[in-house]
């Protein structure tokens, strides 16, 4: 039995997550900030602003910044995942064509989009 089967970890996802041999996972459920509030700016449009998660956790200076976060957690999934392992990651339209193609380039197969 694992010491990871029912347990709950709270913390920084890239600290906590460099903590976790290789190869100890069957599935990863990742459910990632959106980045919705690039420096409380987030418009449609039509310029008016768009009411979503304003909460710290969600907030990234820049597109990179995200984008550098996402490559680094993404890349450790790959490592903690058996090599006949899963993830599984929800986004919006926020965020999900970013993570699929970083995805992509850390050579993940995709095999569906829901």
């Amino acid at each position: 039995m694992s010491k990871f089967q029912n347990k709950i970890i709270n913390g920084d996802c890239l600290k906590e997550l460099k903590k976790i041999p290789n190869k100890t996972f069957d599935l990863v459920f990742a459910d990632p900030p959106y980045n919705m509030q690039i420096g409380d700016r987030l418009t449609r449009p039509d310029a008016s602003k768009v009411n979503g998660v304003n909460d710290k956790w969600d907030q990234f200076n820049s597109f990179e910044h995200y984008d550098d976060f996402c490559k680094a957690w993404l890349a450790e999934c790959k490592r903690i995942l058996k090599d006949n392992g899963s993830i599984w990651v929800i986004g919006s339209y926020h965020n999900i064509f970013r993570l699929g193609y970083h995805l992509q380039n850390l050579n993940y197969w995709l095999l569906n989009d829901v």
